[in-house]
């Protein structure tokens, strides 16, 4: 189906009572403090069911790693001649205001990248009050996660004894189950189990701390979070010492805790050498 065709069958079966923008994005990671769009793409769907797409790679204004370009394909070279999101931003802000959001995993992801942008950008976020469409929260809704949902997935057969839910010898041993059907499905996945972990949990190389609260950025450590978001932990502790302070107070890694000290006492972190090609 085209995207008209599409839009018309989704107006017909959900009421709008203002156009629904279907966002995506591409970027150069996953942390809004540090990382930047380096594409865009919008379907805006009317009430009517017509439809009006846009869409523009963004210089992010920094590199982009091999490891993003390896997933979506754009390239510094395909970025440097490209508009910044500054320059973009008023017609961004145009196709979202006044509409709702919809998209795929949108409110964990392309929401809180957008309105990263748009703070650097020194406007208003145009998406704050719209609400939010996210297929993905729909699909995780409506398609159960548990051990038997698993199981009637993978078609493993129950085995020699009866399963009984819940109960943890038998949940165990279904898990086992599933563990060697997925690997059976999947000739992908990794073969040893700390190339496993490693595919299931990667670590960002932009973090310095496990939880990525505080990130490198041009080789700076930089708060990810809150409203010092994209903020050198240098400039807090010469700045605004109470945020550091409030830190401290907070539910938040020992981890994340022993660097804000360190930096409320001048010690800052030393971004890692990038090894030599």
């Amino acid at each position: 189906m085209t995207i008209e065709q599409l839009a018309r069958a989704l107006a017909g079966q959900l009421t709008l009572t203002r156009p629904l923008v279907c966002v995506d994005l591409e970027a150069t990671g996953v942390w809004p403090g540090h990382d930047r769009i380096v594409q865009i793409a919008t379907a805006k769907v009317f009430p009517d069911g017509t439809v009006s797409s846009w869409s523009s790679i963004v210089n992010p204004e920094q590199p982009i790693p091999a490891e993003t370009t390896a997933i979506h394909g754009i390239t510094d070279t395909m970025a440097a001649d490209a508009p910044p999101f500054a320059q973009l931003a008023p017609e961004i802000a145009s196709i979202l205001s006044g509409s709702d959001l919809a998209g795929y995993n949108v409110e964990r992801f392309d929401r809180r990248m957008l309105a990263a942008e748009f703070r650097r950008a020194g406007l208003e976020d145009p998406t704050d009050g719209a609400c939010v469409v996210d297929a993905y929260t729909v699909f995780l809704r409506q398609e159960p996660r548990s051990l038997d949902a698993a199981l009637r997935f993978y078609e493993v057969e129950d085995g020699p004894t009866t399963r009984q839910a819940h109960d943890a010898a038998s949940d165990v041993e279904a898990t086992v189950a599933v563990l060697v059907a997925q690997l059976q499905k999947y000739p992908d996945v990794p073969r040893t189990v700390e190339a496993l972990h490693n595919w299931l949990y990667p670590r960002d190389p932009n973090r310095v701390d496990a939880d990525g609260k505080i990130v490198w950025r041009n080789g700076v450590a930089t708060v990810a979070f809150g409203a010092q978001a994209g903020t050198s932990l240098a400039a807090l502790a010469a700045n605004d010492r109470g945020f550091l302070e409030w830190v401290l107070r907070k539910d938040f890694s020992d981890e994340v805790k022993a660097i804000v000290r360190d930096a409320l006492a001048g010690r800052l972190p030393v971004a890692p050498e990038t090894p030599a090609p």
